[in-house]
């Protein structure tokens, strides 16, 4: 699914040269699901990134589905993002003008689907994150947790053979967050391989894999 071969990345600040990641390897083979948990400034934030083709590394190589993913241009990156993945942030990034049911279609109509087939997946996507009663209220309509569920129904409906959660649950309430999880297991349970970074223990104890991200490295988590 997607592989890091001794990938570095460095900025550079006003105050000099830092090292965001270092030496990072790591494979996500498809269907499986992995955790990735460390504090703020571990390198995480970079690491998800670049797992996106958000950045490319200053050495090493990324891999996705088979392509070099490290170096793509803009367009290339975009098109492969919309093909292989699906993103669930902590700040939902939803479209505010659009309503759950046109926000949940947005990466089908990428992809070029006719609007009949787009909006039945849709319309099923919502239906599964028990949304379908608001698919025509808009974010500001719609509380963190039922926000949150829309970005997953969108995920759920473009149907990516790759999930990049990162930090999914941070901006929710206990309820709310397992809700969220449970979907992220039942999605993965379906075939996607999912990679989530958080800082959140009780999220990233669910995943199968779990390593842990400090100072730019990335180790296997003990316990």
């Amino acid at each position: 699914m997607l592989e890091l071969v001794h990938v570095s990345k460095t900025y550079q600040s006003a105050g000099g040269r830092v090292e965001a990641l270092r030496d990072v390897s790591l494979r996500l083979a498809p269907g499986e699901f992995v955790s990735i948990i460390g504090p703020s400034g571990s390198g995480k934030t970079t690491l998800m990134n670049i797992l996106g083709c958000l950045d490319s590394p200053s050495q090493g190589e990324y891999r996705l589905m088979g392509r070099q993913a490290g170096g793509l241009d803009p367009n290339q990156a975009a098109r492969l993002r919309n093909q292989a993945i699906g993103f669930i942030f902590q700040s939902f990034n939803l479209a505010p003008a659009l309503t759950a049911l046109e926000n949940v279609e947005l990466p089908l109509a990428f992809r070029g689907q006719r609007r009949a087939i787009r909006r039945q997946a849709a319309l099923e996507a919502l239906t599964q994150v028990g949304l379908a009663d608001r698919a025509g209220h808009r974010p500001s309509e719609l509380s963190g947790g039922q926000q949150q569920r829309v970005a997953a129904a969108r995920v759920i409906a473009a149907k990516p053979p790759l999930i990049l959660a990162d930090e999914p649950t941070g901006s929710l309430d206990r309820e709310a967050g397992d809700q969220l999880m449970a979907l992220l297991r039942r999605m993965n349970r379906q075939g996607c391989a999912v990679a989530l970074i958080t800082h959140d223990p009780r999220a990233a104890a669910q995943a199968p894999r779990r390593l842990r991200m400090e100072d730019g490295r990335l180790f296997p988590l003990e316990g």
